[in-house]
C-alpha cells in the first residue's frame, strides 16, 4: 500500500465524494492511495473493496471545554457497521481474503476485532473461525454466528488464545489473518480522515487513544508524517493504557527498548476485557510506537479501576459523561447499569486525567478517539468448543457446545 498524494491539492482530488465520512472513510480515501506494484493490481482491489464494505463511518464533534481545555471526539462507533473501528479492519480484510482467494480463515481476538472480521467475512463469502478467550463471550452478539460457516472457539485461559488459534488452524488448513500490514492500512484511513478534518477546520494540540499493539496511532502518524508541509504541527499523541494490561507504557516510561509481558488470568481483572493481549511485543509495533512518541512529542499513561469509576461518576455542570455523550448523539451501551465496552471510554477517561495533572495545558484542543461505546451483545454466543488446555484441543476435535 503507497500513498500517493503528499500535497493538499492531490489529497482533494482523490477524496471520492460520493462517499461521506459518516458513510465510508475506506471508500472516500481509497483513491488516495496504490494498492500493488500494477494498475491491475490495484484496480482489482479497489472493486473489493467496494464490495467488501458495509459501512465505516466516522464524525468529529466538540464535547465540552474541562479546565480551559477543548475536547473533541472522533467517533468512531456510531457509525460503524459493528459499533467499533474494527469495522474498517473487517472491510480491508475481508477485501484481501477475496483478492488472495483464501476462504477458510482463523483469527484470534477479544471480541471487536473478531465480531468484524466474522461479520464482514461472512458477507464476503468466508467460513470464518474466531477463537477468543471463554470469559469474553458475553461481548458477543449471538447472531452473527447464526451461519454455518461461522465458526465460535473459547479459550478458558486467555493467555492460550493465540497459541490455540494457530493450533486449530493447523489442524483444519485455514489461513490466519489479519496480517499486521493490513491493520496499519486500516489506521491509514483514519489517518486520511484526520487529515482531511485538520486541512479544513485547523489544528488539534492533542490525540488521544486508548492502545494495545499500538497500529492505530501508528497508521495515523504515517499519513500525517508525509504532510508536514500541510500540517507543520500535528497533534502530539497520548496512549492510554489500562494500568493492569500496561507493558508499553512500563517500556516507554523506564526508556527500554524492549518489554516483558505481564500476567493476565482472567480477563475480569481488566478495565477493556477486549484488550486482554499480554504480549503485543509480537507484532513488533513498539519501536515505531517509540519513535512516534519521540516525532510527536507525546506520552503514555494509564489508568486504573478506581480513576475510571470516579470518572464516571464526575459531574460536568449537573450532567455526568454519559449524559453529555449522549446528549451529541453517542448513547454508550449499559448492561446492569455497567459500561458493556469501556475502550473509548478509557480514552477520554486518560484525557481528563493528564488536564487534570498538567499534562494537557489550559487552552489546548484535543481529539480523543471514541474507539468503541455502543454495543449490540446478547450473552447468548455459544461456542462450538471451550478448549481447557492445548492438549485437549489435539486430542478432540470437538462439537457446537461441548467442552475438551
Amino acid at each position: 500500500m503507497k500513498h500517493i498524494t503528499n500535497n493538499r491539492k492531490e489529497f482533494a482530488q482523490a477524496i471520492d465524494r460520493e462517499y461521506s465520512p459518516e458513510r465510508s472513510i475506506v471508500l472516500r480515501y481509497r483513491n488516495a492511495f496504490s494498492f500493488g506494484e500494477i494498475a491491475d493490481e490495484d484496480a482489482r482491489y479497489k472493486k473489493w473493496l467496494l464490495t467488501t464494505s458495509i459501512r465505516e463511518g466516522v464524525r468529529v464533534f466538540p464535547l465540552m471545554s474541562y479546565k480551559g481545555v477543548e475536547i473533541s471526539i472522533l467517533d468512531e462507533t456510531s457509525f460503524m457497521h459493528t459499533k467499533t473501528l474494527k469495522s474498517i479492519d473487517g472491510c480491508i480484510t475481508a477485501a484481501k481474503c477475496k483478492m488472495n482467494g483464501y476462504e477458510r480463515v482463523i483469527f484470534e481476538s477479544g471480541g471487536n476485532t473478531g465480531t468484524a472480521l466474522t461479520k464482514y467475512g461472512i458477507n464476503a463469502g468466508l467460513e470464518t473461525y474466531l477463537v477468543l478467550p471463554d470469559e469474553n463471550l458475553s461481548l458477543l452478539n449471538s447472531s452473527i454466528f447464526n451461519s454455518k460457516k461461522a465458526h465460535l472457539f473459547s479459550v478458558e485461559d486467555p493467555g492460550l488464545v493465540k497459541e490455540a488459534a494457530s493450533m486449530l488452524g493447523r489442524m483444519r488448513e485455514l489461513t490466519h489473518i489479519p496480517e499486521t500490514g493490513w491493520r496499519y492500512e486500516a489506521s491509514m484511513f483514519r489517518g486520511c480522515f484526520i487529515l482531511e478534518h485538520l486541512l479544513e477546520n485547523g489544528r488539534f494540540d492533542w490525540l488521544t487513544q486508548t492502545i494495545s499493539a499500538a497500529f492505530g496511532p501508528i497508521g495515523i502518524y504515517r499519513i500525517l508524517g508525509r504532510f508536514r508541509n500541510e500540517v507543520p504541527d500535528a497533534p502530539r499523541f497520548l496512549g492510554i493504557q489500562q494500568e493492569v494490561n500496561s507493558p508499553m507504557y512500563k517500556a516507554w516510561k523506564s526508556k527500554s527498548a524492549t518489554f516483558e509481558p505481564m500476567a493476565i488470568r482472567s480477563t475480569k481483572e481488566l478495565l477493556s476485557r477486549v484488550m486482554y493481549d499480554v504480549k503485543p511485543h509480537t507484532y513488533g509495533s513498539y519501536q515505531e510506537l517509540r519513535n512516534l512518541l519521540t516525532d510527536a512529542d507525546g506520552d503514555l499513561t494509564t489508568i486504573n479501576h478506581g480513576e475510571f469509576a470516579e470518572f464516571l461518576n464526575r459531574d460536568f455542570s449537573g450532567k455526568g459523561i454519559l449524559d453529555l455523550l449522549r446528549d451529541r448523539g453517542l448513547d454508550i451501551t449499559l448492561q446492569n447499569g455497567e459500561v458493556v465496552e469501556k475502550t473509548g471510554l478509557l480514552a477520554l477517561a486518560g484525557t481528563l486525567l493528564e488536564i487534570d495533572r498538567g499534562k494537557i495545558a489550559k487552552g489546548a484542543k484535543v481529539l480523543c478517539a471514541m474507539t468503541s461505546g455502543i454495543s449490540e451483545a446478547d450473552g447468548k454466543a455459544e461456542p462450538e468448543m471451550r478448549i481447557r488446555t492445548l492438549d485437549d484441543l489435539k486430542e478432540k476435535p470437538g462439537g457446537r457446545g461441548t467442552d475438551v
